[in-house]
């Protein structure tokens, strides 16, 4: 049996600094730590390309706690703008809210005990303080060209995705 490989450019961490941000994807996850709970994994895609020109993901974790103080609770308040008390047992929060909301991450390196890197996110940010112009890089990736009829310019569209 023979097994090619092509080389790759390895794991790129970003730059430190602030970006437009959006969660992708949360799912539960077992304790990083046996001490504990139940934890939540949360995927983030940066408006930063990688080398392949895909946008940057990170992974964020935290528990499942939802308070003012706990990281869940700073997430959900920046995200989407609601507090715990916004939530009862009656009225829980539905974590597929924070979906393809729009908004910023503040990331910064930490050092690793063998000397390498890893970015982390240290901070939300609200979407306005991060905006920029230009569309972000995951709309960019997302869209292919149509030719408009009428005057033969190219305008950019996206198919089956919802408008962010």
């Amino acid at each position: 049996m023979q097994i090619l490989i092509a080389p790759t450019a390895g794991f790129e961490i970003p730059k430190p600094g602030t970006y437009r941000a959006r969660i992708i994807e949360i799912t539960e996850h077992p304790a990083l730590n046996e001490d504990w709970g139940p934890q939540l994994l949360i995927k983030v895609q940066l408006d930063q390309l990688d080398s392949d020109d895909n946008p940057i993901l990170l992974h964020y974790y935290c528990s499942q706690k939802l308070s003012r103080q706990s990281k869940l609770g700073k997430v959900v308040n920046t995200v989407i703008g609601k507090v715990p008390g916004d939530y009862s047992d009656s009225n829980r929060l539905n974590v597929a809210d924070l979906i393809n909301v729009p908004c910023g991450v503040l990331i910064e390196h930490v050092e690793r005990d063998d000397g390498s890197k890893r970015a982390i996110i240290s901070a939300w940010l609200a979407y306005e303080v991060v905006d920029r112009k230009e569309p972000p890089v995951w709309e960019k990736a997302d869209s292919d060209s149509e030719v408009d009829e009428g005057n033969g310019n190219t305008t950019p569209s996206i198919h089956g995705h919802d408008p962010i």
